[in-house]
């Protein structure tokens, strides 16, 4: 009887150490979430790259000053916009420019840019299509996309955000930026 006790016991911890194992093997497995960067692991955060030396050369155009832009916000459709009552794309616009600013080395006339764009998403809660509670925690998110001169996307990127005011959107607008000017490097 102590033998098949003892083998029962030591079943069950291998059981329950292989788990655990995997689990924390697979946790940061999942696809399209991306995980290599601090702000990343914060909130939810989706990262692509479509062509590595595209990505390459639009860095540069970033580091050289090329950083034209455009923008857009997109409100919800069944409830009343919380959000851009208290922050503005302008607003947006200038924490955009500011992140880009960054990192520019030095500034050189270029001719050739590359289409980046960005857009603010405020989370419709009441959408009926939205139907588990995880689904309306954020207050939105912010997706970046960079182009290449055919309008073939090369990276695209979304972070979310969680305050409903806006506080955090300036770290989500930093995210994206640190995010695209850190890939493959």
């Amino acid at each position: 009887m102590k033998k098949y006790l003892r083998v029962f016991i030591i079943v069950f911890i291998g059981y329950f150490v292989g788990d655990s194992i995997y689990s924390e093997m697979s946790k940061d497995k999942i696809p399209g979430k991306a995980k290599r960067l601090p702000c990343q692991k914060k909130v939810t955060s989706f990262e692509r790259g479509f062509s590595n030396e595209d990505i390459i050369y639009a860095q540069r155009l970033i580091e050289h000053g090329s950083i034209s832009f455009s923008s857009r916000i997109e409100k919800p459709i069944y409830q009343e916009s919380v959000l851009f009552k208290h922050i503005s794309l302008e607003q947006t616009d200038m924490m955009f420019e500011n992140a880009l600013k960054r990192h520019i080395i030095y500034n050189e006339d270029n001719n050739e840019q590359y289409q980046m764009s960005y857009y603010i998403y405020e989370n419709d809660k009441k959408d009926p299509g939205k139907k588990t509670e995880k689904s309306k925690k954020y207050a939105g998110y912010t997706v970046f996309e960079v182009k290449d001169t055919h309008n073939k996307t090369i990276y695209k990127m979304q972070v979310d955000f969680m305050d409903t005011k806006g506080t955090d959107i300036k770290n989500s607008i930093e995210c994206v930026v640190k995010s695209f000017m850190t890939f493959n490097k």
